[in-house]
């Protein structure tokens, strides 16, 4: 088995992307670098950079961590990006006929087969509050500092990533995407527009996920990779 993948990102309502992404045939990351940070540009490139060179043998918490230390080690040299920070999402397919996964922040992981599954929650101020029961989920959309992050990638000198574990199965489709793409279109589009795709390949897949997204009046960057299970042997046993 293999990743068949595509990414795609655009500036949406931004004057400039700070988001990044990466593919191959066994591991799809996305970052994106926290507003109202400096160089969020800088943070999502560097954790993008240092989780490919981590490889899809990595564990995956590992991984972030990896990409937290590339992140602050940076910061620490350069006074222009101290305090830089990033989101963080991957998935990554192993030998061991699974796939795996972290996401740290509020960027989205989701697998779609004849339904759609959100994998993970944002650590958002307002998802945890509502988590930890201070909230219902009603007074945790209208908080006013819902959106806020409370973890995210070079913010602390460790992180901790949320992980997940599922059977590798063909068929199966892996969507990575900012909160630029999710934020500019609703639920019911949202998810209406991945059904209408579902026999669509990646590439024409997050094109189109990216432009409804533009479409819409997305305010911040959008950014989608794709990640299908496919038949055939990855190019690390060719």
């Amino acid at each position: 088995m293999r990743l068949s993948v595509a990414g795609c990102s655009a500036l949406g309502g931004r004057e400039t992307n700070q988001d990044s992404w990466y593919a191959d045939d066994r591991l799809i990351t996305v970052a994106d670098g926290v507003g109202g940070a400096p160089a969020g540009d800088v943070a999502s490139r560097l954790a993008v950079e240092s989780t490919a060179a981590s490889g899809p043998d990595m564990p995956p918490e590992e991984t972030a961590n990896r990409a937290n230390a590339a992140v602050r080690a940076y910061a620490s040299t350069d006074p222009a990006t101290h305090g830089m920070a990033t989101t963080l999402v991957l998935a990554v397919l192993c030998g061991d006929g699974t796939v795996r996964g972290a996401h740290v922040g509020d960027s989205v992981t989701l697998v779609q087969t004849d339904r759609v599954e959100f994998l993970g929650s944002p650590h958002t101020l307002g998802a945890e509050l509502v988590a930890a029961g201070h909230l219902t989920a009603e007074e945790g959309a209208r908080h006013p500092n819902r959106r806020a992050l409370v973890r995210a990638v070079g913010m602390d000198a460790t992180v901790q990533a949320d992980t997940w574990e599922r059977p590798a199965v063909v068929g199966e489709r892996y969507l990575l995407c900012s909160d630029g793409l999710t934020d500019a279109l609703d639920d019911d589009v949202f998810l209406a527009a991945l059904a209408g795709l579902r026999a669509a390949d990646p590439r024409q897949c997050v094109e189109t996920l990216v432009r409804l997204a533009c479409e819409a009046g997305a305010r911040d960057n959008v950014t989608a990779v794709v990640g299908d299970v496919v038949i055939g042997d990855p190019a690390w046993r060719r």
